[in-house]
């Protein structure tokens, strides 16, 4: 596998990671699903509570070096049930201990495409404010 390969498969896994993280704390904030936000019920209250979720995890991260971000990504980040099958896992925690900074920046990238949703109406979600 080449290294390029390698990269995608850790940027996928944190996207992930991510993703769930900000679907399952967003969905506690607000009371709303993703299901019922996509059918178009209580769009507003879930939209704005996925933008302060990512915000909230995005300025945690951004003030924390190595050991500091490690236990912030443990400890809050994966407080949330994630399926990661040991492959999986093992690729993370490698990068995660060995590569901190890069696992830092792919996690905040990750919370920046996963901060914002379109009008459940128009069909798509992401894009631009």
């Amino acid at each position: 596998m080449s290294v390029e390969d390698q990269d995608d498969e850790l940027s996928q896994r944190i996207y992930r990671v991510i993703r769930r993280y900000v679907m399952q704390r967003t969905e506690e904030k607000c009371g709303v699903t993703f299901d019922d936000f996509k059918s178009g019920k209580g769009s507003n209250s879930y939209r704005d509570a996925r933008e302060a979720v990512a915000r909230d995890a995005f300025l945690a991260m951004r003030g924390r070096r190595a050991q500091d971000f490690v236990e912030y990504f443990i400890g809050s980040i994966c407080a949330v049930p994630h399926f990661l099958p040991e492959p999986e896992y093992l690729a993370v925690t490698n990068a995660l201990l060995n590569d901190t900074d890069r696992v830092k920046s792919l996690s905040m990238l990750a919370l920046s495409a996963n901060s914002y949703l379109s009008d459940p109406k128009k069909g798509k979600e992401g894009g631009s404010k």
